[in-house]
């Protein structure tokens, strides 16, 4: 039939082995090895990969492709011990080429069992990740440069999607960390400023501050003296006030004491006149009795012998009379002079009166005016104690700041030398003022690789 339907011939177990053989040895690096680590073939891939003739590399141990020194370690023993117990590996692994280069392998060493299940032959199937293996070198590079505060680096693209996504995020990470690095590092500097100047106005205000304390504490003990002082005074004060209340009573009291004397005086004064009265009565008295007298003598002078005793006696009479008449008169002049000297001393006393009552208002003045005084010392003492206290308080005060003061000023050393130390460590960036540096990820040649064996794993499979 022409336009029959045509059947798929179906793939024999053999042809489909086959064909994954063939697979296998076009995309990836295919090597064989006796049980024991002995090269017996390699396609071409895995020649090309590292450089290789089969010639040269056919019945040597595959100890040639690592480094010496890992060759002769025990885990490289145990390895191949593993491997021929039927433990398969699979990992990256750094390989030597032929010309010392280092190449990165993914690699699979699966063992390849007969029917009794006994190891006839060792199979490594590679992938060459020399490419990924040196950008991830790179980018550990770069981060190793991030560890040391470097922010400038950075990743150059990748054609693999997986480190593309890796260096787009260490980028944009440095990036913002660089940004703000560098905005720390300027407001590190800024605060370094500030606490300098808060460092410096700290202990310029401490040392005013303790020059106030200082001060206040000498106006307090200045303020304490003149408060004792005006005290002292307000009860001086009051001592003179009372003695001038003393002095004033007294002097009221002399007052009326001098009014007595006047009114006496003015009785003694109105007693001598009483007594010139009496004194003009006698002199009169005397006048009639020597007038009485003389007439008597004139008659017994008539009677002749027989008056001549009457006339002696009128005679008597008579010198009785002008005796009497002259003490009269010296009695009188007396009492005349008494009576000057007794309105003399009226008038003193008056005046004396006059002056006392001069001298009471002047000592009633003094006494207000001393009163005032201490009622103002009183005053005056009242308020200086209440300013003593105010400034004993503000001295306690200006004390509690100065305490503060000093503990602001160890607290601006302190926020000195923290911004001294952020700024130093803020130093430890490299920050470059926004300047970039790629970093060649295949800058790592095969020489400069990583020369450590990672530990063998056995595991089913590949990664």
């Amino acid at each position: 039939m022409l336009f029959g339907k045509s059947k798929k011939t179906p793939v024999s177990a053999l042809d489909s082995n086959r064909l994954l053989s063939e697979m296998i040895d076009r995309t990836q690096a295919l090597i064989e090895f006796e049980p024991d680590g002995t090269i017996i073939r390699a396609n071409e891939n895995f020649l090309t990969t590292m450089g290789y003739e089969l010639e040269e590399i056919q019945g040597k141990h595959h100890s040639m492709f690592v480094y010496p020194s890992f060759a002769k370690t025990e885990r490289y023993t145990q390895m191949w011990a593993d491997l021929a117990a039927g433990k398969p590996y699979a990992d990256q692994f750094p390989r030597l080429r032929k010309n010392g280069d280092v190449v990165w392998i993914q690699a699979t060493y699966g063992p390849i069992l007969d029917a009794d299940g006994k190891v006839i032959q060792v199979v490594k199937i590679a992938t060459d990740v020399t490419g990924r293996r040196q950008e991830l070198l790179g980018i550990g590079t770069a981060l190793e440069e991030l560890r040391k505060g470097d922010l400038t680096h950075r990743l150059p693209p990748s054609d693999r999607e997986d480190i593309q996504r890796l260096v787009s995020s260490y980028n944009g990470a440095v990036e913002a960390l660089q940004d703000a690095i560098s905005a720390v590092n300027e407001v590190a500097q800024g605060v370094n400023r500030t606490a300098d100047e808060m460092n410096t106005s700290s202990a310029e205000l401490s040392h005013r501050t303790e020059n106030q304390a200082a001060t206040l504490e000498q106006t307090a003990a200045a303020i304490e003296e003149l408060t004792a002082t005006v005290r002292s005074a307000a009860d001086g004060a009051k001592e003179v006030e009372s003695n001038v209340q003393t002095a004033r009573d007294t002097a009221k009291k002399s007052g009326h004491v001098v009014e007595e004397a006047v009114n006496a005086m003015s009785k003694i004064e109105a007693s001598s006149e009483e007594i010139a009265k009496i004194i003009s009565v006698i002199d009169d008295i005397a006048f009639q009795t020597n007038l009485l007298a003389l007439n008597a003598g004139v008659e017994a002078a008539r009677a002749g012998e027989a008056g001549r005793g009457f006339a002696v006696v009128a005679s008597e009479v008579r010198g009785l009379a002008l005796r009497s008449a002259d003490a009269a008169g010296e009695i009188k002049g007396l009492i005349e002079q008494s009576t000057k000297h007794v309105a003399d001393g009226v008038s003193l006393v008056g005046r004396t009166g006059t002056e006392l009552e001069n001298i009471i208002a002047s000592v009633n003045s003094i006494s207000e005016n001393v009163t005032e005084i201490a009622r103002g010392t009183e005053e005056q003492s009242v308020t200086l104690g209440e300013i003593n206290t105010g400034i004993s308080q503000l001295d306690e005060v200006t004390q509690h700041n100065a305490a503060m003061v000093e503990e602001t000023t160890a607290a601006s050393q302190t926020l000195a030398n923290d911004a001294k130390e952020m700024t130093r460590q803020m130093a430890r960036f490299e920050t470059g003022n926004g300047a970039t540096q790629v970093v060649d990820m295949h800058a790592s040649a095969g020489g400069t690789a990583d020369r450590a064996e990672p530990a063998p794993q056995a595991r089913t499979g590949t990664d």
